[in-house]
């Protein structure tokens, strides 16, 4: 059984040989001295990969990197970066905000800023988000896409009255569902199906054309395993939910700036499209997060 928590820090003839090659390097090599850099996530595959993701990233740039991952729920590894238990996650701005009695917004640079304001004060560096979010999602199949040139949200309303959508059982109760469909997009839908929280029977009702658009969210893997089209959220209902690394101020104040900008580079090269790919190959697929992660830098240069 592959083991959760595993000690990264190089060893000695390694770390000597590294220093040698970094004395012989030009003044702006990255400075990797200082404490060991303790990588967490929260308790799901997503998180796990993103995790490894960072944490792999700093370990090819020569940081000592120790990671604990599957720690549990937000209400356990959030008090344990607070309290120095690990340094570094993946979170997102639009939950980590509320989560800390903020309001999240629609808009990403807004939600970024208002939880950089929320965090520093707690001794918490939110450094730069990715493009990628995982939130909610409104998809139909490739067929219906085609069929009807489905690619935005608001392309919806040239069937208004004509479509079923389906989603959980509150979703028209809901204003990031069925009532902000209507408020914000002006939809009208055939009928509503109640099933999941874009879980298998809302999948199942998409292919089986029990329903025409279902609710999942942005990053799930069964997008890419399935070739679901994810519509473009373009009057932004959702909140955002942007990918961020969030590291304690303390650690990051013991290096130079190449800490902070090589994780700033990493989070950059995350989409959503491509996160959907990682959770669908670790999830359905069954690969293991740390060759995802490898992979995954590989592809994109680090």
């Amino acid at each position: 059984m592959r083991k959760l928590f595993r000690n990264r820090i190089l060893g000695a003839t390694v770390v000597a040989l590294a220093l040698v090659a970094a004395a012989c390097g030009s003044g702006e090599d990255a400075d990797t001295e200082g404490p060991t850099i303790v990588v967490g996530s929260t308790n799901f595959g997503e998180q796990e990969i993103l995790g490894e993701i960072f944490a792999q990233a700093l370990e090819n740039a020569g940081y000592p990197v120790e990671t604990k991952f599957q720690l549990g729920s937000r209400e356990v590894v959030n008090p344990a970066l607070k309290d120095g238990e690990i340094d570094l996650m993946a979170e997102y701005t639009g939950t980590l905000l509320t989560f800390e009695g903020g309001t999240s917004s629609t808009d990403s640079d807004q939600t970024h800023n208002d939880l950089i304001a929320v965090m520093e004060p707690q001794g918490i560096t939110v450094l730069d988000y990715a493009p990628a979010q995982d939130k909610n999602g409104f998809v139909v199949t490739a067929e219906t896409a085609a069929e009807y040139g489905f690619e935005k949200v608001s392309d919806l309303a040239s069937e208004n009255g004509n479509l079923v959508l389906g989603g959980p059982p509150e979703c028209p109760e809901r204003p990031l569902c069925l009532q902000g469909l209507s408020d914000v997009y002006g939809l009208d839908f055939a009928s509503f199906q109640p099933l999941d929280v874009g879980g298998p029977l809302t999948v199942a009702a998409l292919e089986g054309g029990e329903i025409e658009v279902g609710l999942l969210f942005t990053s799930d893997g069964v997008i890419a395993a399935k070739g679901f089209v994810l519509l473009e959220d373009d009057e932004n209902l959702q909140p955002a939910e942007n990918i961020v690394p969030v590291l304690r101020t303390e650690v990051l104040d013991q290096y130079d700036s190449n800490l902070s900008d090589l994780l700033n580079d990493v989070a950059a090269e995350i989409t959503t499209a491509e996160l959907s790919e990682l959770n669908k190959r670790f999830g359905i697929d069954a690969e293991d997060a740390d060759t995802l992660a490898k992979e995954w830098l590989a592809d994109n240069g680090f």
